[in-house]
């Protein structure tokens, strides 16, 4: 029988962006599956509690390229140049070659090579923070250090500028036209980025990208670097920006948690780990298709329908999180599913762990006096159900 969304079919509406949690509580309960209807019209089944979210990740049935969709899959955020070819858009063989290409960002030698950098940044933004005696966290801290990050892997030189802080807006405000004008803003930017790579290599990941072959000594084709640089300076961004917003929400609605941190910074890990857990950027995962007839908790599921997996109610379920709505910074067993399981899982959750490592800890070390300069209840958040994060997030130093 078909589970039908006790939220009227719309779950996704303006109490939800605000409120998500007492919405999955609510899916969560009535049953593991829905079927419901996203913002733009589109039906999905969405997965709400844990073991079924972390199969639905690791399901082979359950593929990304949107060849396998049927006819109710009608819109997409995204402009054309970047729904093929790309690292998150693929499966398979296709899947795990472009994977390997995108591992070279994330090396570990890499990924410590940015970390003088990254305290270079957070102090600096700091420092200004300091001198204005307070202002908007995600303007000024959370938005500008992965950026700034993202543009040195890529090798991104500082005379071609790029509007990325206004273009990942644009992609995460809910709005398609204006998702789809963003999009194709930054496909013209990347392909001038990949031109100038051509002419000027460096020892950079677009240089890699552009000039790099596999063992088979083939390159990767323009679509297919266009996707690669796209999802990296989104996801990169974002994930990033989002999961720092909330985590200071939590502390600052918690202040004694936030004082145990600033004691004992060698929690610090364990507290990153529970704040992607608790609040975490990713709250649902990007859609999936199915390739053949399968059931989901006992619910027939047709070849092409599409499968949105909740990774942010998965992460709150108390079947599998003693006290899940509470934020725990020493929880113990924390298998939290923010950055995905299976094939899909995030390449950048390394890099993501330790720059909130350093952006939360300085943060706090810097501040001991810290606070929201307006009432929890009054910080707007972004209409996006796939990523969730402050508009802005006003604080007093």
């Amino acid at each position: 029988m078909t589970q039908q969304c006790p939220i009227s079919g719309v779950p996704f509406d303006d109490h939800y962006f605000s409120h998500p949690y007492d919405r999955y509580t609510e899916l969560r309960e009535e049953s593991p599956i829905h079927r419901v209807w996203l913002p733009e019209g589109v039906p999905v089944w969405l997965v709400t509690r844990y073991d079924e979210v972390y199969a639905g990740l690791n399901d082979k049935r359950l593929v990304r390229n949107r060849r396998h969709a049927n006819a109710d899959y009608k819109n997409e955020l995204l402009p054309e140049a970047v729904q093929e070819g790309n690292l998150h858009m693929e499966d398979g063989d296709v899947h795990t070659r472009l994977r390997r290409f995108m591992n070279y960002a994330f090396t570990p030698k890499r990924i410590e090579a940015l970390r003088p950098r990254m305290n270079e940044v957070a102090d600096n933004l700091l420092a200004d923070i300091e001198k204005a005696g307070g202002g908007d966290l995600m303007a000024s801290f959370a938005e500008p250090l992965p950026i700034a990050l993202i543009v040195d892997m890529l090798g991104i030189p500082r005379d071609m500028g790029g509007d990325f802080h206004i273009w990942s807006d644009m992609i995460m405000c809910g709005v398609l036209e204006d998702a789809q004008k963003a999009g194709r803003a930054l496909i013209t930017y990347t392909y001038e980025l990949m031109e100038r790579k051509r002419a000027e290599p460096g020892d950079d990941l677009l240089s890699h990208w552009v000039h790099g072959k596999d063992v088979d000594g083939n390159g990767l084709s323009n679509q297919e670097i266009v996707g690669m640089t796209f999802f990296l300076l989104l996801g990169g961004y974002i994930t990033t920006f989002g999961s720092f917003g909330t985590a200071v929400v939590g502390l600052l609605q918690n202040p004694e948690l936030a004082d145990r941190l600033r004691a004992h910074p060698e929690l610090m890990p364990a507290a990153v780990e529970e704040f992607l857990r608790w609040d975490g950027s990713a709250q649902n995962s990007i859609r999936r298709f199915a390739i053949e007839e399968m059931e989901i908790a006992g619910q027939p599921i047709a070849k092409g329908d599409t499968v949105l997996l909740s990774l942010g109610s998965a992460n709150r379920d108390h079947r599998r999180f003693t006290d899940a709505d509470q934020l725990v910074l020493d929880r113990e067993d924390n298998a939290h599913l923010t950055f995905g399981r299976g094939p899909h899982n995030c390449p950048g959750k390394e890099l993501a762990r330790i720059e909130l490592q350093v952006m939360v800890a300085k943060l706090l070390a810097r501040f001991p006096k810290l606070k929201l300069a307006v009432p929890v209840e009054d910080i707007a958040w972004r209409p996006n159900y796939t990523f969730r994060a402050p508009r802005t997030l006003p604080v007093t130093v």
